[in-house]
Parts: C-alpha cells; structure tokens; sequence
C-alpha cells in the first residue's frame, strides 16, 4: 500500500518519525521507532524523540516547530557547553511501518538549544524564514555598510587568504586567548575581524574577535577546542571608513561609503 493511501487509512497506517539533524558533514539520524530503520542508505538510530505540530503561519514566532530530545542524546554535544558557529540543519521525515515510500514532512533549521536536567528542547524555524530574512539595505551615509572580505559585485572585494593570519595559541583563558603571531600586528588591528579552525571531528569553527592588545585578542565567546598549540588563522577587522579602507586594505575603489557626504545637517537650526 503506498504512503498516501496509508496515510489516509483509519486503521492500516503505522506512522513513524525519522528526524536528520545536519551539520556541515556531521549528520546524526533518529527515529521514534522502537527499533533501527534503513532507508536506502541511511540507518535511523531509536531515539525517544518528538515533535511539536506544523503551523504555517506569516508570523515568524508561529513558525518556530520544537523538537524535543533526550539530554543525552550524541547531538547534545553540539550545543553543550558552547553552540557551533555554523548551521544545524534539520528534515523531519513521515513513513509507515512496512511501506518504502518516505515523505518530507517539515525542514528549517534549529535557532535555539534549550537544556533542562532531562531534556534537550531545540526551536527551530522552516529553512523558509532564511529567504524572507532582510538584509541590511544601503544608505547614503560616510561609514562602510559592507561586510568585511564578502565578494561580488557591489561588494567589498576585499582578499580574504591576502590578510590571513596563521597562528599557534600560546596561552587560553576562557575567551581570552594569546599567541605570538598576534603581535606582528599593531593593537586593535585584528579588532572586529575573526578566527578560523578546524574542530577535533573535521568541522570548521569560527569566533569574531572582541578585542586586540599585543599578542592577546578577546574572543565573543570561548570553545572547548581552544587550548595550546591550537593553530588557528586570524583575520584583521576593518573600521569601515575611507582612510582604512584605502590605506590599510588598499581597497578605495570598492569602498561602500559616500566619501564627499557632508558632515553637517542642513537641519541643525544654523542658518549660515
């Protein structure tokens, strides 16, 4: 009997979950099944795992699907104690018991983990919401809107391997972290910037970079990779007005600024 018909039964169907939660090339498969399902060639590990109803709604907060989740689940580990820099995506898939056919009921991604002594509750929103999400639009203004080393047209173009700063960590204090390479720049330089590693499973992570003093930079947040003889690269921030962006970038001609603005209001009450 095929999904649909299934579906529709009254008392043929035996519904079963499959939940994939994806991150990077990590994929962790479950299932609300009592035992293992194979579909194709993916196995969906029992796991006591549900979900909350499916609501279409213009309102984002409406949207949100929450899935809730041993505290011991092994996707625990991504959130706990510090959330990845890069997205978790997740497919919540229907099928019968006996039946071959699988459906996508539900996809998004998780914006949120919430911990309780027994539970992992994660919020996650439809992968709709990310297109519908407004970007920054540009102003006539004297400061750079663009983000630092994006690329493309209209962009800021700037190399991002050209400023990369490759670095062994030498001290690590939470988010305060030192390495000698750091100080071949002058203070603040790297302010506003970020670092890049590769984690202990393969995953890239990425923290932005509070502050820079010598050769410590203060991180937004701190990782369980961070320790020493970590090697990691640093990027330099940018202060997003012209003479940085000329003289330092040397990157003038794409400067998302309007340079010649003026800087005063005709509507300050001067009348001269």
């Amino acid at each position: 009997m095929g999904f649909d018909l299934l579906e529709r039964s009254r008392y043929a169907g035996r519904p079963i979950g499959l939940l994939r939660l994806s991150r990077g090339n990590l994929l962790e498969l479950y299932t609300t099944a009592d035992r293992e399902v194979t579909v194709g060639a993916d196995t969906y590990l029992p796991l006591a795992v549900t979900r909350s109803a499916i609501r279409d709604s213009v309102e984002r907060q409406k949207s949100v699907v929450t899935l809730t989740l041993p505290v011991d689940a092994p996707c625990a580990a991504w959130w706990r104690p510090y959330p990845p820099s890069t997205i978790v995506g997740v497919s919540w898939l229907a099928k019968h018991w006996g039946s071959n056919e699988v459906a996508v009921e539900w996809s998004g991604r998780v914006v949120g983990p919430r911990f309780t002594d027994t539970q992992l509750v994660l919020a996650c929103e439809p992968a709709r919401t990310n297109a519908r999400a407004r970007g920054l639009p540009l102003r006539w203004q004297l400061g750079c809107p663009l983000p630092l080393y994006s690329q493309g047209v209209g962009m800021c173009n700037v190399s991002k391997a050209a400023h990369a700063l490759p670095a062994t960590l030498t001290d690590v204090a939470g988010a305060n972290i030192r390495a000698a390479a750091f100080a071949t720049l002058p203070s603040g330089r790297l302010a506003g910037g970020f670092v890049e590693w590769t984690r202990a499973d393969g995953e890239p992570e990425m923290r932005s970079i509070m502050a820079h003093d010598g050769d410590l930079i203060i991180l937004n947040y701190g990782a369980l990779d961070l320790a020493e003889d970590l090697e990691l690269t640093a990027y330099p921030g940018c202060k997003h007005n012209f003479a940085d962006c000329r003289d330092y970038f040397e990157n003038g001609p794409n400067y998302g600024g309007a340079v010649y603005s003026p800087v005063r209001t005709p509507f300050d009450g001067n009348p001269v």
